[in-house]
């Protein structure tokens, strides 16, 4: 009668660790990326992916630029799809215009030479850039360099 008790005890705080390990292992792998060295960066293509991945929907979407500003480099320039240029400042200064319901990137080509790395693919958005509706898709470049130690934009 002892063993049964026992045994149920046993069983359920082995699920409560396993139930525990394996939600604490979701949470690490879902965290939000972060700024890394590149000594620490094991598949280059996996982790620039993600993080232009990140920073394109904290800026289109959540209007958080914090991410962004971290990544570019102050002479960053972005070549918009009307031929305009806009530098760091202006893009970061007029996140507001944006009123986008849903981005999506589709990344169809990396390039990687050395210290640097070509992002190349797709971004279909639906949504408003100053009242004008952009539902459609779009073509995007971004470029990446190794610059002290980390990638920047």
């Amino acid at each position: 009668m002892l063993k049964k008790p026992l045994i149920r005890n046993t069983c359920s705080v082995f699920i409560l660790i396993f139930t525990f390990s394996a939600s604490w292992a979701l949470t690490l792998e879902n965290k939000p990326i972060e700024s890394f060295y590149s000594e620490e960066i094991e598949n280059v293509e996996e982790y620039l992916v993600r993080l232009h991945t990140e920073m394109m929907e904290q800026y289109i979407l959540q209007h958080n630029t914090e991410m962004y500003a971290d990544v570019m480099l102050d002479d960053y320039l972005l070549v918009v799809e009307i031929g305009l240029i806009e530098d760091r400042e202006l893009l970061l200064t007029t996140v507001g215009n944006l009123d986008i319901q849903s981005a999506r990137l589709t990344n169809e080509e990396f390039l990687h030479y050395d210290s640097t790395a070509v992002l190349i693919g797709t971004l279909e958005m639906e949504g408003k850039i100053l009242g004008h509706t952009i539902d459609g898709m779009l073509r995007y470049m971004s470029v990446f360099i190794m610059h002290e130690g980390r990638w920047r934009l």
